[in-house]
C-alpha cells in the first residue's frame, strides 16, 4: 500500500513543475537578455566615448591657425575621422569653439573645442527593446558623447 501512494503522488505532481518552468522562464530569459543588451549598450558607449575623443583631439590639433586668429572650422576632418572608427556615428552640429579664458602674459585667447558625437544603437533582443528603447519599442537607442579639448595656439612672436 505504501508503494502506491508514492507512484500515485508522483504521478499527479508530474505536470506541476512543467507548469512552474512555463510561469519562470519568460521572467527568467527577460533578466537575462535585459542583462546582455545592457552589456551591448555598454560596449557602444564606451566605444563612441572614445571615437568622439578622438575626433576632438583631431579636430584640436586641427583647428589651431599658424598666425593665432582663432580656430578654423574642422567639421568635416573630425566627421571623416570619426566615420572611420564608427561607421554610421556622426558629429553633431552643436560642436563648436568656445572661447575660454585670456592668457594675460601672451595676450592670446584660448579656445576648447565641444565635440559632440551621436550614435543610433540598434537593440537585438525584442524584449529588451521595450525596457532600453528610446522611444519605447522602437529598437533604437541613441547615444551622444560630448567631449571639451582644449586648442592649442601658438604664441605671438
Amino acid at each position: 500500500m505504501k508503494k502506491t501512494l508514492v507512484a500515485e503522488l508522483r504521478r499527479t505532481k508530474a505536470g506541476q513543475v512543467v507548469v512552474e518552468m512555463l510561469l519562470i522562464l519568460p521572467v527568467f530569459l527577460t533578466i537575462v537578455f535585459t542583462i546582455m543588451e545592457m552589456g551591448n549598450l555598454a560596449f557602444w558607449v564606451i566605444m563612441l566615448n572614445h571615437a568622439t575623443y578622438e575626433c576632438a583631439r583631431i579636430g584640436a590639433m586641427e583647428a589651431t591657425r599658424q598666425d593665432g586668429s582663432g580656430p578654423r572650422d574642422v567639421a568635416g576632418i573630425m566627421q571623416g575621422v570619426m566615420s572611420r572608427i564608427i561607421e554610421t556615428a556622426k558629429i553633431d552640429q552643436s560642436t563648436h569653439a568656445e572661447e575660454t579664458l585670456t592668457d594675460p602674459q601672451a595676450g592670446v585667447t584660448n579656445h576648447d573645442l565641444v565635440v559632440v558625437g551621436t550614435y543610433d544603437v540598434h537593440l537585438i533582443f525584442p524584449i529588451s527593446n521595450i525596457l532600453l528603447a528610446k522611444p519605447a519599442g522602437s529598437g533604437i537607442r541613441h547615444l551622444v558623447a560630448i567631449v571639451r579639448m582644449p586648442i592649442e595656439q601658438p604664441l605671438p612672436r
